[in-house]
């Protein structure tokens, strides 16, 4: 993963202004109706980030349950601590989603949202959620498409450029494609699956795609010939076409619900 995103305070905080979206919320709700949880259910959060979803999913269990927050950035986890001081059944800690610092069998519940692509051995974390359930648990994972942007340009060439860089963030930018077949090699039951899209026909604060800009943009700099002069007028075109009423933005985010045979 060296190519890829270095989880440091500054891109925490980048990544908690994506999660405080309108568009990351409703995705949440998508989430939280597919994990149907109930009071009493423990939960493991792998890749909890700034800890928006393990808020809202320990209001659910309750007391009586728990959710554990994982993550390996001690960047997100300190958000995440912040975001959910008050809720004593959560708990955070840090660790890898490859190796789960876990006991076997000790979840209901499992979900990761945007984590696996960021492995190069995905096998490895699917194994780890299959192992952290108990019998006739469930999980959710969710994972983007990175290939499936649609990001209107008037320079064309200099935007493909750029998200061909931006690509590199991720280690497997187009695994929602195989991510069926790798669950069911492992030994999950596929229930559902459905697709998640980030639309932005405007470009508006509280979207999914303005505080993605600023992400990209200090990604690809240096990368694939992209110069910080090259990134920099790539979002300047992009905040000139929402300034104009002339922006497109598009990305589809992908669903799985699976659930360990008893």
């Amino acid at each position: 993963m060296s190519r890829g995103f270095t989880f440091d305070q500054a891109l925490a905080q980048r990544i908690e202004a994506v999660y405080k979206t309108r568009d990351a919320a409703r995705r949440r709700r998508v989430v939280l109706d597919a994990l149907d949880l109930r009071p009493g259910e423990r939960v493991i959060d792998i890749g909890t980030g700034p800890g928006f979803l393990a808020r809202e999913m320990a209001s659910l269990v309750g007391p009586a349950g728990e959710v554990l927050g994982v993550d390996t950035s001690e960047a997100m986890l300190e958000l995440a601590r912040n975001r959910c001081a008050e809720i004593g059944w959560v708990q955070l800690r840090q660790g890898d989603a490859s190796d789960l610092p876990v006991p076997d069998a000790s979840f209901d519940v499992a979900v990761s949202i945007q984590v696996f692509e960021y492995v190069a051995d995905v096998s490895k974390p699917i194994a780890q959620m299959h192992r952290s359930l108990r019998p006739g648990g469930r999980a959710v994972i969710v994972s983007t498409d990175w290939h499936s942007f649609i990001w209107h340009a008037r320079d064309t060439v200099r935007a493909n450029k750029v998200l061909s860089a931006f690509i590199e963030h991720c280690a497997i930018p187009d695994l929602p494609r195989t991510l069926g077949p790798r669950l069911k090699l492992v030994g999950f039951t596929v229930e559902d699956a459905q697709v998640i899209v980030q639309f932005n026909p405007t470009l508006a604060a509280n979207s999914f795609s303005y505080h993605l800009i600023p992400i990209a943009k200090a990604f690809v700099s240096g990368r694939h010939g992209v110069t910080e002069a090259e990134a920099q007028a790539w979002a300047d075109e992009l905040y000139d076409l929402g300034e104009r009423g002339e922006y497109f933005f598009c990305l589809n985010q992908f669903l799985f619900a699976v659930t360990k045979p008893l």
